[in-house]
Parts: structure tokens; C-alpha cells; sequence
């Protein structure tokens, strides 16, 4: 079983629960329950609130989902994307994985994809186009930022950490990506009649 599997079970665990806790201080404890390097509790710690948001995540439409890409996971030297008010249009070049990510969206029905500088774009284009849901591809404190800005609004939000980060160059999880992007709500099993 891979590390990232046994975090996902010990924070359903937690959830299913149904205790009060404080988002820091459960990170913290599920990752020295499991052994994990003090660096990984940030990834234990967006895994509690994109398991808090889930079973809703699940049930927005993908047509009716955002998806934010950072613009840091551009090739900084050969990128030939275009930006303007709403973030870079990727021109489907292959020199970043931007490309993949974007087609395994469009692939599974996303319509709105936005290739973003940071935050302040992502808070305009979510007050100017009022999604109910949205997936954010970044850092571990740009998705803390994001979830707090998204808090009281309503937008149910789900995060895929970066594998490697930086504010350059920085590398996407494509496998954690795909795993977000197909959360859909799973319709009971019709009964077979005799």
C-alpha cells in the first residue's frame, strides 16, 4: 500500500468519526501515527480538507467544475502561451506537462481551465463567474490560501498537490490530478427485476 493510500484511509477514519478537531493539530497527529517525515503533514493536512469537501465535490457536475492550473508549471523558457485577464492559453506546444493536464480535463468533460499567476486572478475569475465547485493544482500554501478564500462562499473545493514546487518549473502530479478530476457521485445500482 503506498504512503499516500494510508494517509487517505487514516483521514477517512478520522472523519467518519464524526470528532471535532482542528484541521493543524489532526494533520500533525495522523502523520506521526503513521510515521511520516515532519514535511509530509502538510500533504496529511490538505488530504483532511479535500476529504471534508469530497462527498460534495462528488456531486457538481464536471461541466459545472473549475479547474486552476499554476502558471509555474510552464516551461519558463519555451512556452509560446498568450495571457490576458483570465490567465495563459496553452497552445498544446508538449513542452510542460500543462499540455497533459489540460487534455485529461478536456477528456473527462472540463470546460472551464484556467493556466493562472496566483491567487488574486483565481478570487476574480470565481467572484466574475461564480462556480459551485473548483479543483486547484499548487503549492501547499497556495491551496491553504485558496481554501480559506473559498470559505462562507459557498464553492466546494478539492486541491492536488504539486510534486515539486518552487514558483518556477515546478512539477504536477498527474496521477493525484486525475484521481480529483474523475471524483464523481457514484448512482446506485438499479435492481434487476424478474
Amino acid at each position: 500500500m503506498e504512503m499516500k493510500d494510508l494517509i487517505r484511509i487514516k483521514v477517512k477514519n478520522l472523519i467518519d468519526s464524526g470528532m471535532h478537531f482542528n484541521m493543524a493539530t489532526a494533520a500533525t497527529d495522523i502523520a506521526k501515527s503513521i510515521g511520516l517525515e515532519e514535511k509530509l503533514i502538510d500533504e496529511v493536512h490538505i488530504e483532511l480538507r479535500n476529504a471534508m469537501y469530497e462527498e460534495a465535490y462528488k456531486k457538481i457536475p464536471i461541466k459545472e467544475r473549475y479547474l486552476f492550473l499554476p502558471h509555474c508549471s510552464r516551461n519558463s523558457k519555451l512556452c509560446k502561451a498568450e495571457q490576458d485577464e483570465t490567465g495563459y492559453h496553452c497552445k498544446h506546444c508538449g513542452q510542460c506537462e500543462l499540455t497533459k493536464a489540460v487534455k485529461l480535463a478536456e477528456k473527462l468533460g472540463y470546460k472551464n481551465i484556467f493556466i493562472v499567476p496566483g491567487g488574486t486572478m483565481i478570487k476574480n475569475i470565481v467572484k466574475d463567474k461564480r462556480p459551485k465547485a473548483v479543483i486547484g493544482v499548487c503549492c501547499f500554501n497556495e491551496a491553504l490560501l485558496a481554501f480559506d478564500m473559498l470559505k462562507g462562499t459557498g464553492v466546494v473545493a478539492q486541491a492536488s498537490l504539486l510534486k515539486k514546487d518552487g514558483c518556477k518549473d515546478t512539477i504536477l502530479n498527474l496521477e493525484d490530478l486525475e484521481k480529483r478530476l474523475s471524483l464523481v457521485e457514484e448512482k446506485p445500482k438499479k435492481k434487476k427485476s424478474n
